[in-house]
C-alpha cells in the first residue's frame, strides 16, 4: 500500500506534517520496526490527509441528512463529532506502525530461541556463522525474515558486523537487540560464537518460562474479576431488579434485559482481548 498523500495536496500538508514530526520523534523507529520503507514526514502527511477525508465525509453526511430530514441535531452533531472522529482517525493511522512493529517484535521473540538453537547446532558442526544464518532464513516466520535481510546485506557486500548492527536498528524487540549485540561483541573480540549462542538460547528460554509463569499467576485476579463482573453482579442485579419490581410495581421492560446481555457480551469480548494482549508469545516446542 502506498502510504503517501496525493501529489496535489502533499505540498500543503507536508509543512504541518513536519511540525507534528517534532512531537512524534519515535515514528522513525516505528516505521523501521514495522518494515515500512516510508519517510516519516510523508507518512504523517498521509495520516493528516486521511483524517481530513474523514472530517469532510462526516460533516457533509451530517449536514446532508440534516437538510434532507429537516433535523438540526444531525448538523450540530456532525460539527461536534466530526473533529473528534478525525482526530482519532489521525492517531490510529499515525500509531499504526508502532502497533505493527510491536506485533513483529513479539513474533520475532516467539521464534528467536528456536532459530538460535538451529544456528547453534549448525555452528557446533563446523559451519560458519554466515551459513548458519542462511539456514535459519526460513521456517521461523518473522525471525527468518530478519535473518534473510541480514544475509541479503552481507551478500550485497556489507561486513557481517555492519549487517547485524543495521538489523538491530530496524527491530524493536529488546530481546533480539540484546542477542545480536552479544553476537557482535563475540565476533569483534574473536570469542567462541558457539558458546555465545548456547548462552543466548538458555537465557531466552528461561525468560520465556518466567513470562509464562508470571502470566499464570496474573490470571488468578483476572479470573476473580471476571466472575464478579460477568457472573455474580449481573445475576444479583437482575434478581434484585425483579424483587424490587414485585414490591414497587415498577415494570421491567424486555429491552432492559437485552441491554444487560449486550453489555455482558461487550465486556467479555474486551476481557478476552485484554487477556490475549497480555499472553506471552511462546512457540510450542
Amino acid at each position: 500500500m502506498d502510504y503517501r498523500a496525493p501529489e496535489q495536496v502533499e505540498p500543503y500538508i507536508l509543512p504541518l506534517a513536519e511540525s507534528i514530526h517534532g512531537f512524534m520523534p519515535g515514528i522513525d523507529e516505528d516505521l523501521k520496526g514495522a518494515r515500512m520503507d516510508n519517510d516519516p514526514e510523508e507518512y504523517l502527511a498521509f495520516s493528516i490527509f486521511k483524517a481530513f477525508q474523514a472530517l469532510i465525509a462526516l460533516i457533509f453526511s451530517g449536514v446532508g441528512f440534516g437538510y434532507i430530514f429537516n433535523y438540526d441535531l444531525f448538523i450540530t452533531g456532525s460539527l461536534i463529532v466530526a473533529p473528534v472522529v478525525a482526530s482519532f482517525a489521525f492517531l490510529s493511522i499515525a500509531f499504526r506502525p508502532r502497533i505493527k512493529a510491536k506485533r513483529i517484535a513479539r513474533q520475532i521473540e516467539k521464534n528467536l530461541p528456536y532459530a538460535l538453537r538451529h544456528m547453534l547446532i549448525e555452528v557446533s558442526s563446523g559451519i560458519s556463522l554466515y551459513e548458519a544464518m542462511v539456514s535459519v532464513s526460513q521456517d521461523y516466520e518473522e525471525a527468518s525474515d530478519e535473518f534473510e535481510k541480514i544475509v541479503s546485506d552481507i551478500q550485497a557486500g556489507k561486513p557481517q558486523v555492519e549487517a547485524l548492527e543495521e538489523s538491530i536498528a530496524r527491530t524493536s524487540s529488546q530481546t533480539y537487540r540484546r542477542s545480536m549485540w552479544q553476537m557482535i561483541n563475540a565476533i569483534k573480540s574473536g570469542a567462541n560464537v558457539r558458546a555465545t549462542l548456547e548462552s543466548l538460547v538458555d537465557t531466552i528460554v528461561e525468560e520465556q518460562k518466567l513470562e509464562v509463569q508470571n502470566y499464570g499467576e496474573d490470571l488468578n485476579p483476572f479470573i476473580l474479576m471476571y466472575l464478579m463482573l460477568a457472573v455474580i453482579f449481573p445475576s444479583l442485579g437482575v434478581t434484585l431488579m425483579i424483587v424490587l419490581s414485585s414490591f414497587t410495581g415498577f415494570a421491567i421492560e424486555g429491552n432492559t434485559f437485552y441491554l444487560i446481555i449486550g453489555g455482558l457480551i461487550v465486556f467479555q469480548v474486551f476481557f478476552l482481548n485484554l487477556l490475549k494482549s497480555r499472553r506471552p508469545e511462546v512457540r510450542a516446542a
